[in-house]
């Protein structure tokens, strides 16, 4: 186990990039159209394209979706190296869930605050910047949380496509070595600290930077 340790740094690097840049990317997607979700019309074309998105996400396994960017991409001309592959598939994937934690955080915001911001003269812009998303993401915290968790997890499924993630490098070692349960064990003691890791950031965001300890609050826009 000590011996593969080194080998496998490494490769656990490539997986804290895949997911940070998958995830920075899902948040901003899942944020922007999730927002846009709340306030559009039933009827609205583009509520109907996102709920058929967010829908196929659901309904779809993951290694099918990355399955689909590694084989689809090329014949529509995008010839990329299997690590942005990956991150695609995983921004795919990840901004279908975010999407409806996005959605579902800001429709928990009373109308009161909006009407009240509105009154007060306030343009529909700043009423969602300045008084419902930061309410809303206040709520979405617990719920990214465990959808971060998923995505740093998720990459393991990435060795499919041969991305020398640490799933796949630690796969790799298996088999010249044969070693399976030391190495499932190394995997286990660097993804815990990573999944403990984001979770406590997660903890730290939602209690010491908001002073949120899960109740619900509303902001003074007098």
């Amino acid at each position: 186990m000590l011996d593969a340790l080194p080998r496998l740094l490494p490769a656990f690097w490539v997986t804290i990039e895949v997911s940070a840049i998958s995830l920075a990317l899902a948040m901003l997607l899942g944020l922007s159209c999730g927002t846009a979700r709340a306030f559009l019309a039933k009827r609205n074309p583009l509520t109907w394209l996102m709920d058929a998105y967010v829908g196929l996400v659901r309904c779809t396994p993951i290694i099918v979706q990355i399955y689909a960017a590694y084989l689809l991409l090329p014949k529509i001309g995008m010839r990329l190296d299997v690590f942005w592959i990956g991150v695609i598939a995983l921004t795919f994937n990840s901004a279908g869930y975010q999407i409806e934690i996005a959605r579902a955080a800001v429709q928990s915001i009373s109308k009161g605050q909006t009407e009240a911001a509105t009154s007060l003269g306030l343009g529909w812009w700043h009423t969602i910047r300045l008084v419902v998303l930061p309410q809303a993401f206040k709520r979405m915290i617990p719920a990214v949380t465990n959808e971060m968790s998923h995505l740093v997890k998720a990459s393991a499924v990435l060795s499919v496509i041969s991305l020398f993630e640490l799933h796949k490098a630690a796969t790799a070692l298996q088999a010249t070595s044969f070693k399976f349960v030391e190495l499932l064990a190394v995997q286990a003691m660097l993804y815990l600290p990573l999944i403990l890791g984001v979770s406590r950031i997660a903890r730290y965001l939602e209690t010491d930077v908001f002073g949120f300890e899960g109740k619900t609050e509303t902001v003074d826009i007098r």
